[in-house]
């Protein structure tokens, strides 16, 4: 997986209630990141394991 690469692979799901957010599996970790397409940009918000909603909890914390 490079999402320098392939910003938005087959396997990657736009977040629900995050409008252009995105996550991603791999392995046992979760990525949450965003893809700005007019910069080429990807943003990497949080990495966490996947085992639990973790991840999700961090991200609606960070955001609010």
């Amino acid at each position: 997986m490079a999402l320098n690469v392939d910003p938005l692979p087959a396997d990657s799901e736009q977040l629900s209630g995050y409008q252009g957010f995105y996550g991603l599996d791999t392995g046992e970790y979760r990525i949450v990141y965003r893809f700005f397409s007019a910069q080429d940009l990807v943003e990497v918000i949080l990495v966490g394991r996947r085992n639990d909603d973790h991840v999700y909890k961090r991200l609606k914390l960070l955001l609010g």
